[in-house]
C-alpha cells in the first residue's frame, strides 16, 4: 500500500492526443487582434487585464484552448471568436493582449 502523498509508478497514459490535439503543428506566436476570420490555433498567453483574464478563465478560455475567428466587424472591431461551443466578442484592444499560436498554413 503506497503511504499517502507519493505519486503512483509505472507507465503515462497521455499521448498527447486529446481533445485540443490538431494533426497540424503550431509554431507562430501572434496578437488574435492580428488575425484574420477563419484563421484557426490556440490559445498561447492571456496577458489581458485582470479582470478580462478571470472572466475569459471562468468560461474555460486557459491556455491550450483552441479557438476560431468567426467573424469581424465591418470597421474591424469587434472580432468574434469560437470556442468550444460558444461564441465571444472582444475589442479589437483586449484581443491585442492575447497571444495566440496559429497553424503553419495559416496567417
Amino acid at each position: 500500500m503506497r503511504p499517502y502523498g507519493k505519486p503512483k509508478r509505472g507507465r503515462r497514459r497521455s499521448s498527447g492526443r486529446g481533445p485540443n490535439h490538431h494533426a497540424g503543428t503550431y509554431s507562430k506566436t501572434v496578437r488574435l487582434g492580428d488575425l484574420d476570420p477563419g484563421c484557426t490555433g490556440r490559445i498561447a498567453c492571456l496577458s489581458c487585464q485582470k479582470n478580462l483574464k478571470r472572466r475569459l478563465m471562468n468560461m474555460g478560455v486557459v491556455c491550450g484552448t483552441p479557438f476560431e475567428i468567426s467573424r469581424v466587424a465591418p470597421l474591424g472591431d469587434p472580432i468574434e471568436l469560437k470556442f468550444k461551443d460558444f461564441n465571444i466578442s472582444l475589442r479589437r484592444e483586449e484581443a491585442g493582449d492575447i497571444w495566440v499560436e496559429v497553424m503553419d498554413d495559416e496567417r
